[in-house]
């Protein structure tokens, strides 16, 4: 049974009525939101909750959307997504994948794979579904992932000004860089921790999985293999 639509205060209408969480991205009155922090489900006119549109989660941390090339052509993206509430809320990683299915609007064309608790692992499960629906059908060969540092601090000590600013500006990005391989008895990929380089500073737009090479763009000092 769906959880009770409860009333959505006036006076702060980005946020939950429950937890006070940004949850809401383009609120209006006409529909009913669910908080991404408590679960939490609200509207403006919670009588009218028959007639209103459900919209789910809308915030725009959890829904936007981070493509992952293959080699450079689109093949999934990942998204963020926020579980939990106070102490115990952590940032967790959606991995998706854009759908091959010949039926172009099933599902808005996209195919849920994974919730992980880091980009590198959830791109290890867009790596898994490449080596089945890509050039090469049962393609379980390691590959390379240039992978988005999200823990790095960009105003830590050894990031020069100019950095910073590039970084501010979206110019630069700082990254981690590894191999993702097919573990020997179920064959389903995971990020190899051993292989990680991370806080590497580069150009924007270089996230992605590469199956024969990195990127130039990238320090001489990322691992070959």
């Amino acid at each position: 049974m769906a959880s009770t639509v409860i009333h959505w205060n006036s006076n702060t209408s980005f946020s939950c009525p429950q937890c006070n969480h940004d949850t809401a991205a383009a609120p209006t009155k006409w529909e009913v939101y669910t908080c991404c922090n408590c679960g939490t489900r609200f509207a403006r006119f919670p009588r009218l909750q028959r007639f209103l549109r459900h919209v789910g989660i809308t915030c725009e941390f959890c829904t936007e959307g981070h493509p992952v090339p293959v080699d450079g052509q689109p093949f999934g993206f990942l998204r963020r997504r926020h579980n939990g509430a106070g102490a115990d809320a952590e940032h967790q990683v959606e991995a998706w994948l854009y759908d091959t299915d010949e039926e172009p609007d099933h599902r808005n064309a996209v195919r849920y794979l994974n919730t992980r608790s880091g980009r590198a692992d959830a791109m290890a499960d867009i790596a898994h579904w490449r080596s089945f629906l890509g050039r090469t059908e049962d393609d379980l060969s390691p590959v390379l992932a240039v992978v988005v540092d999200d823990k790095f601090d960009p105003w830590g000590e050894g990031v020069t000004d100019e950095q910073q600013s590039a970084l501010i500006r979206g110019s630069l990005e700082v990254y981690g860089v590894g191999v993702l391989r097919p573990h020997p008895k179920h064959g389903r990929f995971y990020a190899d921790a051993d292989t990680f380089t991370w806080g590497l500073i580069a150009p924007s737009g270089l996230e992605g999985i590469y199956t024969e090479q990195l990127p130039e763009a990238l320090p001489a000092r990322t691992p070959k293999s």
